[in-house]
């Protein structure tokens, strides 16, 4: 699990405080306040229990327990704790959901490529007649 992990934060904005614009982050960012616009970081994002973000965001790993109004791009691991609320769509490459966390969007997951292998999902619903009909014993 992401929360119980130590990362390294570069920035820290804190509960009170509001940043509006588009914001490039070098490292790991903490949002215990609130931020509109963009978030574009290389590093870990962390939305506190009290933070808000109305904003899109790219960034390698994240952790919600807050409230995210907007889509959010994550290349590796995405985890929502269970005081999460998301409105917008999400691109992850793993995503771990708590019980009690809420999405209102849609969810993409898996690698870059979703035909691979081993992301499809073979229909079984659809059995030729031989599958079918049972044979006649002699």
């Amino acid at each position: 699990m992401l929360k119980n992990r130590k990362i390294e934060l570069s920035t820290i904005i804190g509960k009170g405080s509001t940043i509006k614009g588009n914001l490039q982050i070098k490292g790991g960012i903490r949002i215990d306040g609130v931020i509109e616009g963009t978030l574009q970081t290389d590093g870990f994002v962390v939305i506190g229990t009290s933070g808000k973000a109305k904003a899109d965001i790219r960034a390698k790993e994240c952790l919600i327990s807050g409230v995210l109004e907007g889509n959010i791009n994550v290349s590796e691991t995405l985890e929502l704790d269970k005081t999460a609320w998301v409105t917008g769509d999400i691109v992850a490459r793993v995503l771990t959901v708590n019980a009690g966390a809420i999405i209102v969007g849609n969810c993409q997951m898996g690698d870059k490529n979703p035909q691979t292998k081993a992301n499809v999902i073979k229909d079984v619903s659809a059995k030729s007649d031989e599958e079918v009909t049972p044979k006649a014993s002699n």
